[in-house]
């Protein structure tokens, strides 16, 4: 308490004093007599001195210092708790803000795009044959939808698949280099709604080729040249005019870095692109749907032999388009990040009742010395701000580092993932969640003391106060929330664990992960068929021959490459010339080389590889997957020597591998593979396996083929591992955030429960001392300590149990082999939060009953 007579508003006080004092003296009142009549006219000296000086700004900031420094003082005094409490907050913000950043940044923010609600895709289903198939469009319904599709202000098509239209870009200087490109039909800019930074976008008019560059290799490849506009460049061994530069931040489709006119074609079998449209202001996603399911049955009555009644529209907005699955699993991770913010809060709070609560002898005598009930309570918030402040700070730190962590961990197919920063507004509403709990659990016991004896609570030392009935329901309720909490982000945890664990232990059909994958597709105005097939013979002959490679082969398209490819139907056809009455089957098409299989690692099973005498001369065969050789068994057939028409062709099986991954590690499929020599479809990727490491082995390859032809590019080297590695990365992300939670929220569980037990011998001490003194064993005064904690835990589990098995199907699309309602791992998460709770209440809990009772009393 400050001392009277250090400011002028004491020393007023006191010429009043003593101008009372001395009035009673003249009147002829004694010493003491007039010394007590001027205390009972003026008051509590120190009381009224605090109310005045509130009534300045300058006394009030004085004040909010001196209640600064205290809480300091108490904070140094009873290190241990406000230093676990500001720590587990700490960790609750920064877990909470830093995946809000990151769902802030991929999910919420705006895209770089006017008006992006107008803006969708659009592409087909077969809900009646292929409802899982994305059915992709040729270029002349371009013009249908143009026609009968008044909702669009722009439309334009694109490529379905964002990859395999690489182009080599020769500038005049440096070697050749292969870029991602992506051809468009005019308007495709305008659909988007952005214009180049520079120069112009596609007209109709442009029937020469054009590009348009993208930033990055406008400075990459031209070191920013400002004449770049109208410039020469080759692609793919042909002339191509510069006629635009496209803003920094437009990256549409993701990691495009030209884009070229699309030619026009009349072909509708040629099935390979997918639209995007700029819809008119005040037209819903369901009215375009509605006119686009019209225009594609118009197309079946036109057109009836290349299209199915069963076609139907799919429209997606171009948000939901860009985020896809990274939406549900960062939507995810975000709401275990909100639990686990609960939980610390529920956690520090519990530290801070049990701090309150022990504090009550010193309330009473602060009280007894005149301090007022608001100067308590601001006390006490004062010391609930600091410790919220503290926890604010060190968990933006740690949020800022855990952004930057995890953002050069996430997996690059999550879009705009690399944007995120700290965001300043979650930091804001997580401070002022801990600070609401702080206040909460802090100030509100002091107002517990309202209406007591002070005598009483000097006599027990709040005691009595800190093991009432409010004080210990609010703990257990504590103790409640913070098991449910655990429960849930365990189960969550859990289950993505077991589910990324399964995909892992899934047999893959592709033994060799050292084999490396390298992107060779030929490009130019001389290459074709005949020329593509012989460039691809002599180069794997020569590589071969090299000592450093043992294996080397060619491929359509390489495994895990995305989940779009080439698909190819087929049918069966029997002995008597009937074929399979089932509907038309599609399977993944691949043309091979020979020697692919034991590259790349997948085991034949049955009958012969492809050979040097599979030519176009020679009679058409085909190896088939394993899954699809089961359709002939289903028919009373052995595959081997029967044939099926594919590819447009009647091809003899000659042999039977297992099923193999092409469209990713979880989705499984059947697999049709030819020979390259007996098909006009090109060998786009080299496979090599060899005895030195995937680097020299590269440069092998790199060298031949720029013996070979200069004027070619490589691109995409990877080795099967590390595809494999790319296609579970955003899983594998998935499980290390929520386990990290996981964590978080065990260690602040087990933190709760021990605080409320450590509290409750607290208050039952003299108790506890004197049943032990009366021979009480301590098995049975342990479990007596601890079971109204245990009863609350168990609770909560069953709670948090119940909210799992709710939420179940929402994860649902996140799992692979494992049920989102598999009552073995429910089972699991609850039992092991009773055994944390039983450990964590039990170990203090029996040691306090072990104790020496006469120390404990006389200590008392």
């Amino acid at each position: 308490m400050r001392e009277w007579g250090k400011d002028p508003i004491d020393e007023e006080l006191r010429e009043h004093f003593e101008a009372l004092r001395h009035e009673r003296l003249a009147a002829g009142d004694t010493e003491e007599q007039a010394t007590r009549f001027a205390r009972h006219r003026l008051g509590h000296v120190v009381a009224i001195g605090e109310e005045v000086r509130g009534l300045s700004w300058f006394h009030r900031a004085d004040a909010i210092w001196r209640h600064g420094r205290f809480a300091l003082r108490s904070f140094h005094r009873h290190g241990g708790a406000y230093l676990l409490a500001t720590a587990i907050l700490s960790i609750g913000i920064a877990l909470s803000v830093a995946v809000f950043s990151l769902v802030d940044a991929v999910v919420l923010a705006p895209l770089p795009i006017p008006e992006q609600d107008r803006v969708h895709l659009l592409w087909k289903t077969d809900p009646l044959n292929s409802p899982r198939l994305v059915g992709e469009m040729a270029y002349p319904e371009l013009a249908d939808l143009q026609a009968t599709m008044p909702e669009w202000e722009h439309v334009a098509l694109f490529p379905a698949a964002p990859y395999g239209n690489g182009r080599v870009l020769q500038t005049g200087t440096g070697d050749p280099i292969q870029i991602e490109s992506c051809p468009a039909t005019p308007a495709f800019f305008k659909a988007l709604g952005v214009a180049p930074a520079m120069g112009r976008d596609f007209e109709p008019g442009d029937t020469a080729p054009v590009v348009v560059l993208s930033d990055r290799v406008w400075r990459e490849q031209f070191g920013g040249r400002a004449d770049v506009v109208n410039t020469q460049v080759r692609l793919n061994g042909r002339g191509h005019t510069v006629i635009g530069v496209m803003p920094p931040a437009f990256d549409f489709p993701r990691g495009v870095g030209l884009w070229v006119n699309l030619p026009a074609s009349i072909k509708r079998s040629m099935i390979w692109l997918q639209a995007v449209g700029r819809a008119r202001p005040g037209v819903s996603r369901q009215q375009l749907q509605a006119s686009a399911d019209r225009t594609f049955r118009m197309q079946v009555t036109d057109h009836p032999d290349e299209y199915v009644n069963s076609q139907r529209s799919v429209v997606t907005p171009i948000a939901e388009f860009l985020t896809g699955s990274s939406k549900t699993q960062l939507l995810l991770s975000l709401g275990a990040s909100i639990l686990l913010l609960l939980s610390a809060c529920v956690s520090a709070g519990n530290l801070f009742l049990s701090r309150a609560l022990a504090r009550r002898q010193e309330v009473a005598t602060r009280a007894s010395l005149g301090a007022t009930p608001g100067q308590i309570l601001a006390q006490f918030a004062t010391e609930a701000m600091l410790a919220a402040g503290m926890a604010a700070t060190a968990g933006g730190v740690l949020a800022a580092g855990l952004i930057r962590l995890l953002v050069r961990w996430a997996p690059a197919e999550i879009p705009r993932i690399e944007t995120a920063g700290l965001n300043l507004g979650a930091l804001l509403f997580a401070a002022g969640v801990a600070l609401l709990a702080a206040l909460a659990c802090g100030v509100g016991p002091a107002l517990l003391v309202r209406g007591k004896h002070l005598d009483a609570l000097m006599r027990d030392g709040g005691t009595r106060t800190a093991g009432s009935c409010t004080g210990r329901r609010l703990q257990r309720a504590f103790v409640f929330l913070q098991a449910a909490f655990t429960v849930v982000i365990l189960v969550a945890g859990t289950m993505l664990f077991a589910s990324y664990r399964a995909m892992l232990r899934t047999d893959i059909g592709l033994g060799h992960r050292d084999a490396l994958t390298i992107n060779l597709a030929l490009r130019g105005p001389r290459v074709t068929p005949e020329s593509f097939r012989a460039f691809y013979l002599e180069l794997i002959e020569r590589l071969r021959a090299t000592p450093e490679i043992t294996h080397a082969a060619g491929v359509l398209l390489r495994p895990l490459e995305g989940t779009i490819g080439w698909d190819t139907e087929y049918t069966m056809e029997f002995e008597n010339g009937t074929r399979d009455p089932d509907r038309v089957r599609k399977a993944n098409f691949e043309a091979v080389t020979t020697g692919y299989f034991a590259a790349i690692g997948t085991p034949l099973l049955e009958g012969r590889d492809f050979n040097e005498h599979d030519t176009m001369e020679s009679e058409k065969v085909v190896i088939i997957s394993r899954s699809l050789a089961e359709h002939f068994r289903a028919a009373g057939l052995e595959p081997l020597g029967q044939r099926m028409r594919t590819f447009g062709e009647t091809r003899k099986i000659v042999g039977v591998t297992a099923d193999a991954r092409y469209r990713g590690v979880v989705r499984a499929g059947e697999d049709v593979y030819v020979p390259n020599r007996q098909v006009n479809v090109p060998t786009n990727y080299l496979v090599v396996r060899g005895r030195v490491p995937a680097g020299q082995l590269l440069r092998v390859v790199r060298q031949t083929v720029k013996h070979m032809d200069p004027e070619q590019a490589m691109a995409g080297e990877a080795t099967l591992g590390e595809l494999v590695e790319k296609n579970t990365a955003r899983e594998r992300f998935n499980v290390a955030i929520l386990l990290l939670f996981a964590i978080g929220a065990v260690v602040l569980a087990a933190a709760g429960i021990l605080s409320v037990v450590r509290e409750s011998i607290t208050v039952r001490a003299k108790e506890i001392a004197i049943r032990i003194a009366l021979g009480a064993g301590q098995g049975r005064l342990a479990a007596q300590t601890v079971q109204g904690v245990l009863v609350c835990v168990a609770a909560g589990t069953a709670a948090g149990l119940a909210g799992a098995y709710l939420a179940g199907p929402a994860t649902e699309e996140l799992l692979y082999m494992v049920a989102p309602r598999d009552p073995a791992l429910l089972l699991g998460a609850g039992v092991f939060v009773m055994l944390l709770a039983v450990v964590a209440a039990l170990a203090p809990a029996w040691q306090a009953a072990g104790g020496e009772p006469r120390e404990r009393l006389l200590s008392d």
